[in-house]
């Protein structure tokens, strides 16, 4: 089966490419020279001759390394910590900026850039770079990017629930959401960290806190936020704090997506986990129900990528996700994984490597959902 990329699945237009690299899918917006920064996604400045950039990846807390489509020299190189402005300008930030160099690969078409100084987990930083190819076209850019995270945890994903809708109880209307659980196998940081819908590219647009988490510790990432919900995202040791309702268990790490809209499937979907600073995708989880395989078959690209790297089991079929009989529903249905503790067992024992873990359908169940108050659960 032939490797594609995420971005294969989206429409390209001439102001936006969609990169599978470093920060999640991010968006590649070419503008005038002297354009605002925002702290989301790549800035071309100016450009000249169809000049590109093809790929990103963070290497380590001080280096960083960008693929162009032809040989390339660096003419100039720095680094910013971004702070939470998004209109700071190319000016401002140069003034705290710290100095980078730029090494050329072999080929002349990769530049790892090394910084002088090492980035923190999880803070914001960015590289602005000017480089020129052999004939003297330039390309300036400035690329956004969260500091390297070198202790991210092995995660798996154990729950999805993907629909929304309300619970009355002696007249009182309560509200449910979407939710994902991930569970750390081992101790670590969350940061950079990222979760993938190939049918809602919202869910993209969540990232996870630079927050450390024990091994065997559940998170349970709520989707959805809604008018005058009271919810405590619990960033520390204590989980007891978040009493946002029965949607919280003390056992559990909450956290919020403060978002409005949908982001996950109850019918059809492939949600993937990826370390955005390796591009590497570290859990994938397909499902459809019997009568959207039509629909299902739409979102191939994300599909070929999940099993080509060794994520997902395909059953010696082409396609061979979880089958549903019913739609997910918010208050009694939820995709659940049945051999999360076996898995844990194996990275206690040092015998289990994210690398290692690839996910088949039938390690997968529908049950109920969190919200539910008969749910036994080893949460």
């Amino acid at each position: 089966m032939k490797k594609k990329s995420i971005s294969d699945a989206f429409e390209i237009t001439h102001c936006m490419l969609l990169i599978a690299a470093l920060v999640g899918f991010v968006s590649l917006c070419v503008c005038q020279a002297g354009c605002q920064i925002t702290t989301e996604g790549i800035k071309i400045l100016e450009t000249e001759e169809n000049l590109e950039i093809q790929s990103i990846a963070v290497l380590s807390e001080k280096s960083l390394e960008v693929q162009f489509n032809k040989e390339v020299r660096v003419k100039k190189a720095n680094v910013s910590k971004l702070d939470s402005s998004e209109k700071a300008s190319i000016d401002a930030l140069a003034e705290n900026a710290t100095s980078a160099n730029g090494i050329l690969s072999e080929d002349a078409k990769t530049v790892v850039y090394e910084f002088s100084e090492s980035t923190e987990i999880g803070e914001r930083y960015q590289l602005f770079s000017e480089i020129e190819d052999s004939r003297g076209n330039s390309l300036t850019f400035a690329i956004p990017f969260e500091g390297y995270n070198d202790r991210v945890p092995i995660l798996i994903i154990t729950e999805l629930q993907g629909a929304s809708g309300d619970k009355t109880t002696k007249g009182v209307k309560t509200k449910r959401c979407e939710y994902i659980v991930l569970r750390a196998l081992t101790a670590g940081n969350l940061a950079g960290i990222e979760l993938y819908s190939a049918r809602y590219k919202g869910l993209s647009d969540y990232h996870f806190p630079a927050i450390e988490v024990k091994a065997g510790e559940h998170i349970m990432i709520h989707l959805r936020t809604y008018e005058g919900q009271d919810f405590t995202e619990e960033l520390a040791d204590d989980l007891s704090l978040d009493k946002n309702n029965d949607e919280s268990w003390d056992t559990i790490r909450d956290l919020y997506y403060d978002n409005g809209e949908k982001c996950v499937s109850e019918k059809y979907d492939i949600i993937l986990l990826r370390n955005k600073a390796t591009a590497k995708i570290m859990d994938a989880l397909l499902y459809t129900l019997e009568n959207q395989k039509e629909s299902y078959s739409k979102l191939s690209a994300a599909e070929s990528l999940a099993i080509d790297e060794g994520k997902w089991k395909n059953g010696g079929e082409e396609s061979d996700p979880i089958v549903l009989q019913k739609a997910l529903t918010a208050t009694t249905t939820s995709l659940q994984r049945t051999n999360s503790e076996e898995l844990f067992s194996l990275a206690k024992k040092g015998e289990l490597t994210q690398e290692e873990i690839v996910t088949a359908k039938d390690e997968w169940k529908t049950g109920l959902t969190l919200y539910n108050a008969k749910r036994k659960s080893i949460y």
